[in-house]
Formats: structure tokens, C-alpha cells, sequence
């Protein structure tokens, strides 16, 4: 079956927020630097002043790693609504869920009072600028995890408006984890607007867990570990501080960590979980229950591809109505919607995976023009 017989929504689509386009929504004194210093556009794709690894997801190396190979080509930048419509065009994609590009390290910065503020402008400039139900485009609301009361208000203040579904929490560098009794007013709020939570990953280096990959020399063991390890200890924090109990309908979303290492996870806690229960009293089944309850993955990256057989097994003891098509466009590894076509699984799971799931756990509105 072609893509045309699919109805597809990607849950996981980054944009090139330029520092140009971001300034005229920021307060000052900060609003000097991206005027002053930012980055502007030179042409519909092209960027001037940007190298080419100052934005995650270019590349798979970090400012740390030395390029052995060839350059790579020059990246697909999303700049203007216009440019996304007619790459999902192209791609057969309905409809979209938008979430930052150049800002996925926001999360570890220790300037609270610069991380509400970046927040808040983006938040404004993505109502103003970008989303459209109308045209497929969604976005995730940004909270920021150094000031949760703050981002409890932008999360009320954006709940309400039309075409916000999510909101985009980053597993990069975060300190403390998601889990932190900190972090409360901001899961009650998503809890109390019914929006999912993204927990976003990122390929990261930091001085925090698990994030602490410096001693590792290679672009491939940080690659391998960076998103893995954020999205698990993230969910073993969120899971065993009781976020979940005490938030029994919050749906949490982790995006772009793959699928293989979640099972992994289950089978670790609920392993330990009966000799261990007493500690974990809000949990009254086993953390499997919980999770298969409350957490969703998208698909980006397809992390067993050698093996199709070991993928399905997978993909279905995390459950088919638990997987959202992700695809991390435009980023170089971006997962396409033929490859969930091309899966082994029944027709309906393909569907499920594809749109149904999303349409379900996101606010995506039934009246969205099909591509």
C-alpha cells in the first residue's frame, strides 16, 4: 500500500527558530542579543552566521567530535510555515506536531531568569507564527524546567489555544531529573489541561547523569548512550517518585529515544519491584501497569533494523496503541513513514501507529485536511 492510503500524523517535527525571527518576542534587556549578535536570514533555507553543528540533529557528531569523513551536505533548515507544509507535502503527511530545533539544550542552562524568558518568546512566536490547524501544523507548548511556577502559567495561558496538543518537556541536560517534587506544578498543570507531556531527547554532553559521556572519545558510544540513558533514568525518576500515581491521567511521551530500551526498563523494575514494594507504596501493581497505563514512544529511530522479528516483538510488548509516528524531520536520521508501512504488522497496527495513536493521546482535530 502507498502512503496515500495512510492517514499520517507526525508527532515529531523540528523547526529552525531563527535568532532574528525569536527577537522581536523577547522582553529586553535579553531581546539585545538576538538583535545584536543572532542569526538571520540570508535566503529561504540559508542561515547566516550559523556553522554547521551549532543546531542538534544536523549531524551525528558533537562540538567535541572530529570529522573524519566528508562534510556533510548542507542541512534542510524549516524556517516559515511555508517550507514545513510543502516538505509534508511531499513527504504524504497530514498533520504535524512542531517542536523546537536550536533550543533542544534549553534545559541546561542554570539562567533561570533568560530560560523563562526564551520560553515565553518562543511559546508567542510559535501562536503567531506558526501554528494552523487549519494547514496540519501543531506545536508542544515549552516549558522550562528551571522555573516550574512559570511554566505552569504558560502551560495554562497556551492550553486553551487552538492548535497547542502537547507540551515539550527536554531530556537534556536537565537537572534534577523529571521526577523532582520541584517539577510538581508543571505536571499539574498539563495534568489539569489534559495536554501529554514530550520528554524530547537530544544528543547531549553534560556534567549531570546521565548525561556525563566527556570520557567517552567517540561520536558513536555518544550517540548509542545520550538519548537511551536520558529516557530511561527519566522514566525510572518520573515512575518511582510517584509522578505518574499522582497524576493518573497525564500522558507522557518520549520522543526520539527509540523503542528498544523501554522493555528493557520493565523488566528491571518489575523484577526488583516485589522485594522492594514498600518503598513504592502509590504503586500498587507492578511499574509495568503503570507505564503500559500512562506512556507512550514515538518511532524515531527504529533502533532494531537488522532484525524485523526482534522489532515487532518489541514494538508489541510496548503495545501498538502505545507508538505515535515520530519521524525527527529534517534531521539527518529522520525516520520515514514507509518504514512503519514496510513493517510486518497487521494493517490496523500500521494505522494505529501512524495516526490513530496520535489522534487519541493529542488534541489533533478530526477536521484536518487529509494530504
Amino acid at each position: 500500500m502507498s502512503r496515500g492510503d495512510y492517514r499520517i500524523v507526525d508527532a515529531d517535527v523540528h523547526i529552525h527558530e531563527l535568532d532574528s525571527d525569536l527577537a522581536p518576542y523577547f522582553e529586553l534587556p535579553w531581546r539585545r542579543v538576538l538583535e545584536e549578535g543572532g542569526l538571520t536570514r540570508e535566503g529561504a533555507r540559508n542561515v547566516k552566521g550559523e556553522r554547521l553543528f551549532d543546531y542538534p540533529g544536523y549531524a551525528a557528531l558533537t562540538p567535541y567530535d572530529p570529522m573524519l569523513g566528508e562534510l556533510p551536505e548542507e542541512p534542510h533548515r524549516i524556517t516559515s510555515p511555508e517550507i514545513l507544509r510543502a516538505d509534508l507535502d511531499q513527504r504524504g503527511v497530514d498533520a504535524v506536531v512542531i517542536h523546537t530545533g536550536r533550543l533542544l539544550r534549553a534545559a541546561g542552562s542554570n539562567d533561570y531568569n533568560y530560560a523563562t524568558m526564551l520560553a515565553r518568546a518562543f511559546n508567542r512566536y510559535l501562536a503567531e507564527r506558526w501554528v494552523d490547524p487549519h494547514r496540519g501544523i501543531y506545536a508542544a507548548i515549552m516549558a522550562a524546567n528551571q522555573a516550574p511556577e512559570d511554566a505552569a502559567e504558560e502551560i495554562a495561558r497556551y492550553a486553551q489555544h487552538d492548535g497547542f496538543v502537547a507540551v515539550h518537556l527536554s531530556c537534556a541536560g536537565n537537572y534534577p531529573l523529571w521526577g523532582d517534587r520541584s517539577y510538581e506544578p508543571i505536571f499539574a498543570a498539563a495534568h489539569e489541561a489534559d495536554l501529554p507531556v514530550f520528554l524530547h531527547g537530544a544528543l547531549t554532553v553534560a556534567p549531570v547523569f546521565p548525561y556525563q559521556l566527556h570520557h567517552l572519545p567517540t561520536a558513536l558510544a555518544k550517540q548509542t548512550l545520550s538519548q537511551t540513558f536520558g529516557a530511561l533514568a527519566n522514566l525510572t525518576s518520573m515512575l518511582t517518585t510517584g509522578v505518574l500515581s499522582r497524576f493518573p491521567r497525564l500522558k507522557v511521551v518520549f520522543a526520539d529515544a527509540g523503542v528498544g530500551w523501554l522493555p528493557l526498563a520493565l523488566g528491571r523494575l518489575d523484577h526488583f519491584y516485589p522485594y522492594l514494594r514498600d518503598e513504592v507504596s502509590f504503586l500498587t501493581s507492578r511499574p509495568s501497569d503503570a507505564v503500559q497505563r500512562q506512556v507512550y514512544l514515538t518511532t524515531h529511530p527504529l533502533d532494531l533494523p537488522g532484525n524485523p522479528a526482534l522489532l515487532t516483538a518489541c514494538l508489541e510488548a510496548i503495545g501498538l496503541d502505545h507508538l505515535l509516528f515520530g519521524s525527527d524531520w529534517p534531521h539527518f536520521d529522520a525516520t520515514a513513514p514507509g518504514q512503519i508501512i514496510d513493517l510486518p504488522l497487521p494493517e490496523p497496527a500500521k494505522r494505529q501507529i501512524l495516526s490513530e495513536n496520535a489522534q487519541h493521546v493529542l488534541r489533533i482535530l478530526e477536521s484536518t485536511p487529509q494530504c
